[in-house]
């Protein structure tokens, strides 16, 4: 438990990430003010759409990046060598800070969300079964108001695992902060362009189906939902299946992690 606070300690004294923060903070309280008076559970579902995909996979990108490769822009990887098991070990630590960051940004994000939302309309009908979801495939869902909610963000944490295995590979690849931020922050801006504007253009054509099932298996399509809403999932009683496939997904990352890591310890 004790080497978590020490990568703990370090990720406090990067200097993006305390900006990041900043930034992420404002954007938060705008977002907060701008969809303040929700009167309905259906359009408090909306948040994540609006504003918690986009917030969480921000502070992502600038909190993990630099986990990664701080080691090596610092000089200090080669200690890390001297130790019998210390490769395994410090990456075993840092894949599981990479974890518990998604679950502290999750966390506060849907939380502060829920409890202001809620609480603007005093938690009326939050134990009342739901009748109308933000996934309309879905149908009846077999929970109330505040449990689907809640289960929204279970769906984009798993997104954001899966987004974090990503940053923590590419930073292995590149071994630089911000090629990092660049390369990731990019992708996701790309994607989200996608989703927004892009499959407008694309659409009636055969290239459609390649960038749809692209951005269906995409960490932002998990982390917008939109990936736990397509063919294999057309009902609530499946979505059990893109569940399987974002944990998939993401145990592949950290996987290939764990090897590149370990070859570059072996040299």
């Amino acid at each position: 438990m004790w080497p978590i606070w020490d990568e703990l300690k370090k990720h406090r004294a990067f200097r993006e990430v305390w900006i990041g923060y900043l930034l992420g903070g404002a954007f938060f309280l705008l977002a907060l003010y701008q969809t303040s008076g929700r009167d309905r559970w259906f359009l408090i579902q909306q948040d994540i759409y609006t504003y918690g995909d986009t917030l969480t996979a921000f502070l992502l990108v600038i909190g993990l990046s630099r986990l990664m490769c701080c080691e090596h822009e610092y000089g200090t990887d080669r200690l890390i060598k001297t130790s019998e098991r210390g490769s395994f070990l410090i990456w075993r630590i840092k894949a599981l800070f990479a974890v518990a960051y998604c679950t502290i940004v999750v966390l506060v994000i849907g939380t502060v969300s829920l409890l202001l939302h809620g609480g603007q309309m005093g938690f009326q009908d939050a134990l009342v079964p739901t009748t109308e979801t933000s996934v309309p495939s879905f149908g009846p869902v077999p929970m109330t108001n505040l449990n689907y909610c809640i289960m929204q963000y279970v769906f984009l944490f798993l997104g954001a695992v899966y987004f974090a295995g990503l940053i923590l590979l590419v930073a292995q690849l590149t071994q630089h902060t911000a090629l990092t931020i660049f390369l990731c922050g990019g992708a996701y801006v790309a994607l989200l362009g996608y989703y927004f504007v892009g499959h407008l253009w694309t659409q009636g054509t055969p290239l459609h189906i390649i960038t749809e099932f692209l951005f269906r298996f995409s960490f932002a399509g998990f982390m917008s939902l939109e990936s736990f809403n397509w063919r294999y999932c057309g009902e609530w009683s499946q979505v059990w299946k893109p569940v399987v496939i974002v944990i998939l997904l993401a145990g592949l990352e950290f996987t290939a992690s764990w090897l590149l890591w370990r070859r570059r310890a072996q040299k």
